[in-house]
């Protein structure tokens, strides 16, 4: 069965064969990979990221969920989504985004993440999610302040990228935080 998880004007669900199309087309595209730090730099990079996540989603003990984003009614690949639960904290997950520039500056990161938010402490019962970006992607850290993250602080070139030293940073929300249909968590003292 197809896992599938309805944002207000996307849906999230499981990858299949025919994404590898359009993840190759991302993993091409300088713009999309810029800020990015899996690597999908070849064909057997890309196919194996793929069929990860169609193995994943198989797995009865699934440890992530790495989902296609589809435009309802017409199918169109979006981009891609992470939930990935850290094995040894099993209630902390990372969330990541990761959209085709045509679907950009249109508020889905964050209704994503906001989605993304509910599952993880609704249905999975995390007590941490977090999410991450490279410091010079501004409209990534806009995304996960909009989708509802608390910036945590940055981690001073710790990843070398593309021939530069890169800081990244970090975003995060507890469960007891986390208000439905908020936009940003409730901290104590507020």
């Amino acid at each position: 069965m197809v896992f599938s998880l309805p944002t207000e004007r996307l849906v999230l669900e499981d990858m299949n064969e025919r994404d590898l199309d359009p993840v190759r087309c991302m993993a091409l595209d300088p713009a999309v990979m810029k800020f990015v730090w899996i690597w999908l730099e070849n064909e057997e990079q890309i196919a194996g990221f793929v069929h990860h996540a169609i193995a994943e989603a198989a797995r009865p003990d699934r440890q992530g969920y790495i989902l296609a984003v589809r435009i309802p009614g017409t199918g169109d690949f979006a981009g891609f989504v992470l939930l990935e639960i850290d094995p040894s904290q099993p209630t902390t997950a990372e969330a990541g985004c990761i959209l085709r520039p045509e679907y950009w500056k249109n508020g889905y990161a964050s209704e994503i993440l906001r989605e993304l938010l509910a599952f993880g402490f609704g249905t999975l019962g995390l007590h941490r999610l977090y999410g991450k970006c490279d410091e010079l992607n501004t409209a990534s850290a806009h995304a996960l302040e909009k989708g509802g993250l608390v910036y945590e602080g940055t981690l001073r070139e710790h990843v070398w990228l593309r021939d530069h030293w890169r800081s990244t940073r970090y975003y995060g929300m507890l469960k007891d935080e986390y208000r439905p249909g908020a936009h940003a968590p409730k901290r104590q003292g507020n």
